[in-house]
């Protein structure tokens, strides 16, 4: 009788570069690294990338939570904040209130875009439970995917986008302090070319 290879055995490379996948993108090989939905949180690693080097400008638009028109080429010449939030992200609920005071204290635009919503109706709850006024572009998918190699693999993710709209600097996870976000803003002001 011939034994076929153990199905185990087959799956192990797999496997094993799965883990090593994870764990170049900063996560861990147990549960405490990841929230409840099992998806890796990010450390708030901001990378900021040179205007030489920056792609092409971001292509995002769609209809804000409240049903109104939003589309980013129309904030081209101006710094914009993109945080990609969901209301059933615990990392995204607590960086709310940091970002409610940056956005009333950076100079720039900030706008917010949905991740995997399953109810508009419970982000915009979170938006009046901690005030925040500027709008949320309800997206079902196309937005995050407009981002190319910078799409978010979890919430929270805020983009830097440089006065071209194109991205210049990405925060993976949440945003623990306005001060940070203001001195990246600052920095693609700087080097915005």
């Amino acid at each position: 009788m011939t034994r076929t290879p153990s199905r185990r055995r087959a799956l192990t490379p797999l496997l094993l570069g799965l883990l090593a996948v994870v764990a170049a993108a900063g996560g861990c090989s147990s549960l405490g690294g990841t929230d409840e939905a099992n998806f890796v949180v990010g450390d708030g690693t901001v990378v900021q990338i040179p205007a030489a080097e920056r792609s092409d400008p971001i292509e995002i638009s769609g209809p804000s939570l409240e049903d109104e028109p939003i589309d980013l080429a129309d904030l081209r010449g101006e710094v914009v904040v993109l945080n990609i939030w969901g209301s059933w992200c615990n990392p995204c609920l607590a960086e709310a209130p940091i970002l409610k005071e940056a956005s009333e204290q950076v100079d720039a635009t900030f706008v917010g875009m949905s991740f995997r919503e399953t109810s508009f109706e419970n982000a915009l709850a979170v938006e009046r439970r901690f005030g925040i006024e500027y709008p949320t572009i309800a997206d079902t998918g196309p937005g995050v995917l407009a981002l190319g190699r910078y799409a978010p693999r979890s919430p929270p993710s805020t983009y830097v986008l440089d006065t071209r709209g194109r991205v210049a600097a990405v925060i993976s996870g949440a945003i623990t302090s306005a001060g940070t976000l203001e001195d990246v803003v600052e920095d693609v002001k700087a080097d915005d070319g």
